[in-house]
This record gives C-alpha cells, sequence and structure tokens, in this order.
C-alpha cells in the first residue's frame, strides 16, 4: 500500500508540475531584422522596467476571444547583467485571430514560470478587443509597472500604467525598430486619434 500510493503522488506531481510551467506562454522576442511572414501576425508594444535583483520580470497576457490561447509578451529582452529598460520598442509573432490584452504577470527569469497574475478588467480601453489580420502589425501602446511600498507591513504592490500613443507615432516607432515591417499594416486599437 505505502509503495502504491508513493506511485500515485510521484505521478501527480509529475502531471501538476507540467501544469505549473508558463515556458510555451511567455513569447520570444523578435530580432530588428526580423522579416514579415504573411501567414502569421505579429503584437508590438514600447515596455519599460526597472531591474529585479529577485531575477523576476513582467509580461503582458494576450488572450485569443475565440481558441483561448494565450501569449506573453515579456516587458523587454532578457540580459545577463543587470539592467533598467525604458521605453524598448519589443515585437512577438502569433497566429492571426481576435485578441484582448487580458492581464499581466510576473515571472522568474531563470525558470519562466509565473509568480502573479492580475486582470485586467475587461471594459477598458487597455482590453479592448481587436482583430490580427495575416502579416499585419497591432501596436499596444506603452506599458510601465509601478511599485509601491506599504511601509505598515513592509509588503509591495505592482501595477501597470498603459500610455496611450498616436496613430502617427505608433508607425514612426515601428518603423524605426523593425524596418522590414515598413509597409505592413499597422492597427493600434488604444491610440488617441
Amino acid at each position: 500500500m505505502n509503495k502504491s500510493f508513493c506511485i500515485v503522488a510521484a505521478l501527480c506531481m509529475l502531471i501538476l508540475s507540467g501544469c505549473a510551467s508558463d515556458r510555451g506562454l511567455i513569447q520570444p522576442i523578435l530580432l530588428s531584422t526580423q522579416v514579415p511572414a504573411m501567414d502569421s501576425g505579429y503584437l508590438a508594444g514600447n515596455f519599460s522596467r526597472k531591474w529585479d535583483s529577485n531575477k523576476s520580470s513582467f509580461g503582458l497576457g494576450i488572450l485569443n476571444t475565440v481558441t483561448a490561447e494565450e501569449y506573453v509578451i515579456p516587458f523587454g529582452k532578457e540580459t545577463d547583467l543587470p539592467t533598467d529598460i525604458s521605453d524598448e520598442y519589443d515585437m512577438i509573432q502569433v497566429p492571426p485571430g481576435e485578441y484582448r490584452i487580458a492581464y499581466w504577470i510576473t515571472y522568474s527569469i531563470s525558470e519562466q514560470v509565473q509568480t502573479s497574475r492580475t486582470d485586467f478588467p475587461i471594459d477598458t480601453v487597455t482590453s479592448k478587443a481587436f482583430t490580427l489580420d495575416p502579416g499585419g502589425v497591432v501596436f499596444l501602446g506603452s506599458f510601465v509597472p509601478e511599485m509601491k511600498n506599504h511601509e505598515a507591513d513592509g509588503t509591495r504592490t505592482w501595477t501597470i500604467q498603459h500610455w496611450r500613443h498616436t496613430q502617427r507615432s505608433a508607425q514612426k516607432a515601428l518603423e524605426k525598430n523593425y524596418p522590414e515591417f515598413k509597409a505592413q499594416p499597422l492597427l493600434c486599437p488604444s491610440c488617441i486619434e
């Protein structure tokens, strides 16, 4: 009986550890020399963050509203040396479809495992649904984490600020950072204009 219990417990732990991994969710940031593929879509944004000695980072959770698939765009490229990231323009590749920004996460850089998740309210400009066409780019805006220290209990909480752009500034940023995408259609659901 004891041996059977150990086998069942070990199997459960293996199954649960597989479910806890977020390696598939966190997408690689494309190189600036990337050439567009007409059967893919692209999500771009400007991201800032302070280097964290705890080796954690932030990501923006994008939900396909038809298939329920989720993708996470990290807040900047990870580096081996401690460095802050300020207004870094990054892009990921995902299948075309219907999407919305659903949440933001913190995650362990080394294990690529989510440590916290905060949902965006569904009725905000940030989480407005959009269509990502084949070969198209959607600019999501600028995202900046802000930390608040709570002196009373010694804890800290994070919020994510979403800064909106104009269509023109979004287009210029795309052309500057991903020149091969200059001719691709650009949608900016949260742009001011």
